[in-house]
């Protein structure tokens, strides 16, 4: 395991591991919005932690998961400390006496817990941290796909998460596919605008669907991409657009890259010119966007190095700039 793993290992167990029950009462109220996001999923990690006890000295003796899955104060509650007469802070060594499990027995709960460890050995090793299943070398890989919320597969995700892709474009028409941008639509619903008007000046109301493609201003910019792309067809609705460029852009021959890249970094420049109109007041024609969605493309094409630019592809690489060569 490199340094930097271990590192995340680390980071990993001690979120899941440093924290006191909640039914403490401590307060997070001082840390950041994010951090606090970031402790509700220990819950969930918990779940995949494995916590094997060796000679205790690590352990938390009430707050750690060690019991079978569970941490004494989940199972007995606080009143089960002070039976005890430990501290609060007590590791689990300190109920462990020449290798054997010595509880006080003051209580019912106390003796109910001497039965219960029973059946986990002690050794001379020191206790350790396991996920999934113990003496399995820890990845982030695999604990992001233990804790990830699955959901059914989609016909666009290829068209956002392809090998090619720049990212901020990708986020962004992810966003999209996602109903997640902010139009103005949904703004005067909110109560957030006064008015939903186009910000590209047609007259219409903005919403996903209008702004992508049937704006003029919009469609105009998508129908001369669609040209350099050597495709002429009508420019259909959104969900039909992302319908066609999911059955007609798979794979990885350059002219599938060649519209995956386009179609994305054209819902990009178009949202951002969108978002510069709204904010800034600021207004770039047409002939800007093509170029800015152009120069893109061509820079990603061009820092390739796997496509032979052969005379099928003549034509593509001189509608994007792409420097002709042989291979490359």
């Amino acid at each position: 395991m490199t340094k930097r793993k271990k590192e995340r290992h680390r980071c990993i167990i001690h979120l899941c591991k440093k924290k006191r029950n909640e039914t403490e009462g401590e307060s997070h109220g001082h840390l950041s919005w994010s951090w606090r996001q970031i402790l509700l999923l220990r819950p969930l990690a918990k779940e995949h932690l494995i916590y094997k006890c060796g000679n205790g000295e690590k352990f938390s003796l009430w707050f750690d998961p060690w019991l079978h899955g569970d941490s004494v104060l989940a199972l007995y509650g606080h009143r089960v400390i002070l039976e005890a007469g430990l501290s609060k802070h007590a590791r689990v060594k300190e109920v462990i006496w020449e290798g054997e499990w010595c509880w006080p027995q003051a209580s019912c709960d106390l003796v109910d817990l001497q039965q219960r460890v029973r059946n986990i050995p002690v050794s001379t090793a020191p206790d350790s941290i396991h996920w999934d299943k113990v003496g399995e070398a820890f990845s982030t890989t695999r604990a992001f796909h233990g804790i990830r919320q699955r959901s059914s597969s989609v016909d666009w995700h290829d068209i956002v998460w392809h090998s090619k892709r720049i990212p901020k474009h990708a986020f962004s028409l992810w966003l999209a596919l996602r109903g997640a941008h902010r139009t103005k639509n949904k703004l005067l619903a909110f109560g957030v605008v006064h008015s939903a008007e186009c910000a590209f000046l047609c007259g219409e109301t903005e919403t996903l669907q209008h702004l992508f493609f049937q704006c003029p201003f919009s469609a105009m910019v998508w129908r001369e991409v669609l040209l350099m792309c050597n495709i002429v067809r009508p420019i259909l609705l959104w969900v039909d657009e992302v319908l066609w460029m999911s059955t007609h852009a798979r794979g990885s021959a350059f002219h599938h890259t060649v519209r995956i890249l386009a179609f994305v970094a054209t819902t990009y420049h178009l949202w951002i010119e969108r978002n510069r109109r709204c904010f800034k007041n600021l207004f770039l024609p047409h002939q800007e966007i093509i170029r800015l969605v152009r120069q893109d493309v061509s820079g990603k094409l061009a820092s390739g190095n796997s496509y032979l630019r052969c005379e099928r592809y003549h034509s593509l690489c001189v509608n994007w700039g792409v420097p002709l060569g042989e291979d490359i």
